[in-house]
């Protein structure tokens, strides 16, 4: 029997539900309950099948690496309200990221493997893609708050950004390790991370001011 032929919409309809059975294993089991028939097994289709819409298991982890990033940025978008003032939707978007990381601790550990697949291949490609946008979320609203003088850098929105990436994802981490058992909270943390490198990077801004001036 012929093997039946798909439009575009209906491959891109098929891999998103492979994808999304593969992330369901994922955060059940981790990297090893990932198999092409195990997916199969959830889709009730051949094992064969997902061998169609990807080669292997790191192209299917790729594409779900892309993915994660892609559900952190739409975490982060809908929390940010553009009727806030520039700095308080930094603290949003920082509490979103936090949030999501640690309410899926599995999904969001996924987009910081570091797999196998070539960099040039078009896996890669829709990686580095989701990568960026989501980091974008981030340097646009810094960038906003620059703009509107609510914010005075010393250094240029996408370094700025890289800096509450790091902030956001070191609480991540040790909130999910279970190590804050000192005396603090992550609730309580987050305002006070934000606002300490807005003011660090303002502070070097006016630093480097004073040095300038005559």
């Amino acid at each position: 029997m012929a093997r039946q032929s798909f439009d575009e919409r209906e491959v891109e309809q098929r891999r998103a539900e492979i994808l999304e059975a593969a992330m369901t294993l994922f955060e059940a089991g981790g990297q090893e309950a990932v198999s092409f028939r195990k997916v199969a097994a959830v889709l009730g289709c051949s094992y064969a099948a997902p061998y169609r819409y990807f080669p292997g298991k790191e192209a299917l982890l790729t594409a779900m690496r892309a993915q994660a990033f892609r559900w952190m940025e739409r975490e982060m978008l809908a929390a940010i309200d553009p009727a806030q003032p520039p700095r308080q939707r930094l603290r949003t978007l920082a509490e979103a990221f936090i949030r999501a990381g640690i309410e899926r601790p599995q999904r969001y550990a996924l987009m910081f493997f570091r797999l196998t697949e070539p960099e040039s291949g078009p896996r890669s490609m829709e990686l580095a893609a989701a990568k960026r946008d989501a980091l974008d979320v981030c340097t646009r609203t810094v960038a906003a708050a620059q703009a509107a003088g609510d914010l005075k850098l010393s250094v240029d929105p996408l370094t700025a950004s890289h800096l509450f990436w790091v902030g956001a994802h070191g609480l991540v981490s040790l909130e999910v390790a279970g190590q804050f058992v000192m005396g603090r909270s992550v609730e309580e943390l987050v305002p006070q991370m934000v606002r300490t490198l807005m003011q660090g990077l303002e502070e070097q801004s006016a630093i480097v001011a004073r040095r300038a001036a005559p």
